[in-house]
């Protein structure tokens, strides 16, 4: 009820006399709660949207509660690991909407729903060993269901002292059991129900636990004592059906609240048992222990939990198969080691910068943040594997996210843009090849560039201020779809990569028209003039090579991209990873060796460059003669044009685009 509450007033005489159904405190101002300041018998107690802030140790000491709910105290960060300490009876507690970073466990063991929902700082969610009646769970993320899907791989420590429980178990089973089981043909399998769980931490000095159930459930004992001996007389069977299947017991054999207690070791002082609580209460039976000599096991651990993994966050590595996260490595190696020998050679001499090798640069820098992405992908799943939801929270709704989605966004549309703009200027230099005042200068380059690096900041930008996400899978693409603004983004981003193809096919499919023509007239029989081209087809298979990774790298992600935006999303996470690997980085991949490092004048640069430190010098000094020898001799007075590294023959306009020997100029295309 709204009454204005700041302070929580006494309720001590709450936990006395008969108990109560509800204590509604909800949309108050309460700011915090403080050791025993909540001492009552009620069956909910609701302190939801007050103004809570910290819940300190012992809080609800000498309290019944059956359910308890804090939710929509938003700035409740303080939960003490003993906030529930001294609090009976619990099995519904409710933290959603709250801003807690870890959940206390103690005082827990008995609760059978757990919800904190929406509550996003929460990192890290505690074992399902830990609660051992737990039914449903409703959570944030769905990466900490995958935790209580996967309790070995979640809590390795406590899974193998509960295996390591087992395995000794298993040694007092009989010795001959092996030739009973031949004499007698068969093995029987006795199936005990457990009514009863003892307590393990007894205030009597002497007792010493027979096998039970929660021994098995949780074997790590809070006060160290060893196992006890092994006697059925220590289940105390509520239904005990000797020899049968493993079947759920008879219906309506049900443990109800006003069941005696059950002494444990018949003739000892031992503790009994008294489960009779203030609330209805019936034992849940569906868990059993099933005890075949040699052979101990407990039915598989079953939470319903919510929001369950899906096709954007299923319970796997980043890389998700094993060959993959081999494979990405391959491609990190060649994208990062390819750019980066492009970038040293092109820049180690800045005063020769033209403006194809300046728009290189540009090109290998965003590959190389494309291979940066990769990198940090690798080096993560390498860090999680096997254990990713641990990893999770800290990786997709942290930093590190954040960094490598802005890099491959960046890197993708600074790529595409560059090269658009480099594949324009190529065009653009042969169709006015006669034309020498007509060409793209350095400076408009540099504004071109500008220009495109403000758009993919932009566009890199945008998940970080809420249009769309990084956070939403793993690998840190921008794949959410809530709302229009997520759908207008992903849209934008498949446009621009569409265009930007359409541009590079025709301009391409213009230059190797052009280049078909002229060299029909320069191969004709009895031309005056004619001159023999060897580079002509070459120049075309390097063109066709280069429309053909633009297209595989671009087209199966803009294919299921689109089906994605339209609703109809034809592969999962999971496949999208080996588009994520083979085909999104493949441009980033080849850039660099077909634009660049297979092309005579990176070699001659690099020999040059190489030859400032005394290596190779014979090989450069051929690269130096070569070069000079096609400036000076060249018997039809070629003029170089040394800022677009395409050379004008006035005698043959047809044949304009030919290298320092005589052929075709490969590096204007390639």
């Amino acid at each position: 009820m709204r009454t204005g509450l700041e302070y929580l007033p006494d309720m001590s005489h709450f936990s006395q006399g008969s108990i109560m159904h509800m204590i509604d405190l909800e949309g108050n101002r309460i700011r915090e709660i403080k050791p025993n300041s909540i001492r009552v018998k009620a069956y909910q107690l609701i302190l939801n949207y007050n103004a809570i802030r910290s819940v300190d140790g012992w809080a609800f000491n000498g309290s019944e509660i059956a359910k308890l709910s804090l939710k929509g105290n938003r700035d409740l960060s303080i939960l003490s690991s003993e906030a529930f300490h001294g609090l009976k009876s619990l099995i519904d507690l409710d933290l959603s909407e709250t801003a807690i970073t870890r959940l206390p466990t103690g005082g827990l063991e008995g609760l059978d729903v757990l919800r904190i929902q929406d509550t996003e700082s929460l990192k890290v969610i505690p074992s399902v060993y830990t609660f051992k009646h737990l039914k449903e769970a409703w959570l944030t993320y769905s990466f900490h269901c995958c935790a209580f899907k996967f309790p070995a791989r979640h809590d390795p420590t406590r899974h193998a002292l509960h295996q390591a429980y087992l395995a000794k178990v298993r040694e007092k089973c009989p010795k001959d059991y092996d030739e009973t089981r031949q004499r007698n043909k068969r093995s029987t399998t006795h199936t005990v129900w457990i009514g009863a769980v003892p307590d393990l931490i007894s205030s009597s000095p002497d007792y010493v636990p027979t096998l039970s159930y929660s021994d098995l459930w949780d074997p790590t004992y809070e006060d160290g004592r060893s196992f006890g001996p092994i006697s059925a007389e220590g289940y105390q069977p509520l239904v005990d059906g000797g020899v049968q299947s493993d079947q759920d017991p008879p219906d309506g054999e049900h443990w109800h609240s006003n069941a005696e207690p059950i002494k444990l070791n018949a003739g000892n002082d031992g503790p009994t048992l008294d489960h009779g609580t203030f609330h209805q209460t019936t034992a849940d039976v569906a868990r059993k222990l099933q005890a075949i000599c040699g052979n101990l096991s407990t039915s598989s651990i079953h939470v319903k939990c919510s929001p369950e993994p899906n096709a954007l966050n299923p319970c796997e590595d980043i890389m998700g198969f094993t060959w993959l996260r081999v494979s990405v490595w391959f491609v990190v190696v060649t994208a990062v080691v390819g750019n980066l020998a492009v970038l040293l050679v092109l820049l180690s001499n800045v005063f020769d910068l033209t403006v194809p090798k300046f728009l290189m640069c540009h090109l290998a820098f965003a590959d190389l943040c494309m291979g940066a992405y990769l990198l940090i992908l690798a080096v993560m799943d390498v860090h999680s594997s096997g254990v990713y939801f641990n990893f999770a929270y800290g990786w997709q709704i942290g930093a590190g996210c954040r960094v490598a989605g802005f890099l491959t966004v960046f890197a993708s549309q600074l790529s595409i843009y560059t090269l658009s703009i480099l594949t324009l200027e190529r065009w653009f230099a042969i169709t006015y090849a006669m034309y020498l005042n007509k060409r793209l200068r350095l400076r408009t380059a540099a504004q071109i560039m500008a220009g495109g690096w403000m758009y993919s900041i932009t566009m890199a930008s945008l998940p970080l201020f809420g249009i769309s996400s990084y956070s939403t899978t793993s690998i840190c693409l921008p794949m959410e779809t809530r709302d229009v603004k997520d759908v207008a983004y992903l849209i934008a981003l498949l446009v621009m990569n569409g265009l930007a193809f359409v541009v590079i096919c025709i301009c391409y499919a213009q230059i190797y028209l052009s280049l078909g023509r002229d060299t029909r007239r320069c191969g004709s029989p009895g031309r005056s003039g004619a001159t023999t081209t060897t580079g002509e087809m070459t120049v075309a298979k390097k063109m066709a090579l280069l429309v053909f990774t633009d297209f595989a790298c671009w087209a199966p992600i803009a294919f299921f991209g689109l089906t994605a935006v339209a609703g109809y999303p034809l592969i999962d996470v999971t496949r999208s990873k080996i588009l994520l690997v083979f085909f999104y980085p493949l441009n980033s991949c080849a850039n660099p060796y077909l634009y660049a490092i297979l092309t005579a004048q990176y070699r001659k640069d690099l020999f040059l460059l190489l030859a400032r430190y005394g290596l190779c010098m014979k090989t450069a000094q051929q690269y130096k003669l070569t070069y000079s020898l096609a400036t000076t001799n060249n018997s039809n007075q070629v003029p170089l044009v040394q800022r677009s590294m395409i050379l004008i023959s006035p005698q043959n306009p047809q044949t304009s685009v030919t290298n320092a020997n005589g052929g075709l100029h490969a590096e204007a295309f390639v």
